[in-house]
């Protein structure tokens, strides 16, 4: 296996991951900001130890860390105040818009965009809101925090594939995790309690979907495009969905199951297409 398709078996693996999220969100009794400090606090801490034994200069990471720490602090809160005061659904549905502002982002930032490309990410976008099947909007605030999840995730992705080239994935990803943890510390200790009580989630959060994920991401977008990575990150809220069928019993109307076979589509065509581009 070429190092491309590891990359996109690596962000399919972690998509469907970060798809269990949202499960997490709705059925714990804490605050969304609270639970993203947590994953901050544990993330960084884990992060910590390989990152010294590799090798630490501070200098090199301030930069990145006070661009990228408090855009990821901001990505995360607002995403999961977003899905507290929506459904998972049009919560997660607001927050997936952000490969559309990936597309602008590169354009102003004067990068050649074919044809191709920018149809996989809207037809994509258009699969994920079939598969959804948003109709009903309990907050517009909700809305509101969801879109500007959005934009500081494209600005993320945009400005953070530099530093992670140059620094690489693991750097990054615990600079950013501190500098966010930094920013998000009252409201971790304000979860403490919940943390201890809940540690094998809190573990599982931290641990898994947020150092090892991020450091995962990072390296990611060493190999492929952002635009590339943002196409098959719509495998995040299809996992929920999916999840919902599979143990929560939730019925899947026809109009859904077309969306996903559509997201499968644009996922394997987006696969398909960097592939043969790197041959």
């Amino acid at each position: 296996m070429n190092k491309v398709l590891r990359a996109y078996l690596a962000i399919t693996v972690l998509a469907v991951s970060w798809g269990t999220i949202p499960l997490i969100i709705k059925t714990s009794e804490i605050s969304s900001i609270s639970l993203v400090g947590i994953r901050t606090f544990i993330g960084s801490i884990f992060l910590s130890f390989f990152v010294i034994r590799k090798g630490l200069n501070i200098k090199d990471l301030i930069k990145p860390g006070l661009i990228l720490g408090p855009l990821l602090a901001i990505h995360w809160v607002t995403m999961f105040e977003s899905i507290e005061l929506n459904s998972v659904t049009v919560g997660i549905g607001s927050v997936f818009s952000y490969p559309i502002f990936v597309l602008i982002i590169e354009k102003i930032k004067g990068k050649t965009l074919s044809i191709k490309q920018v149809l996989i990410i809207i037809f994509g976008f258009l699969g994920l809101m079939i598969l959804l099947d948003v109709k009903y909007i309990d907050s517009l605030t909700g809305i509101f925090y969801g879109i500007l999840s959005a934009i500081s995730l494209a600005l993320i992705i945009t400005i953070g594939e530099k530093y992670s080239t140059e620094l690489g994935g693991l750097r990054v990803a615990f600079i950013q995790l501190l500098v966010a943890g930094v920013c998000l510390i009252y409201f971790t200790i304000e979860g403490y309690q919940w943390m201890i009580s809940n540690i094998f989630v809190s573990i599982f959060l931290g641990v898994f979907l947020t150092a090892i994920g991020l450091s995962t991401y990072w390296y990611v977008v060493k190999v492929i495009k952002p635009l590339s990575v943002s196409t098959i990150t719509y495998l995040e809220p299809t996992t929920g969905v999916i999840l919902g069928v599979l143990i929560l019993n939730e019925n899947i109307r026809l109009n859904q199951f077309v969306g996903f076979l559509i997201i499968l589509f644009v996922g394997v065509l987006q696969v398909i297409t960097d592939s043969k581009s790197k041959n």
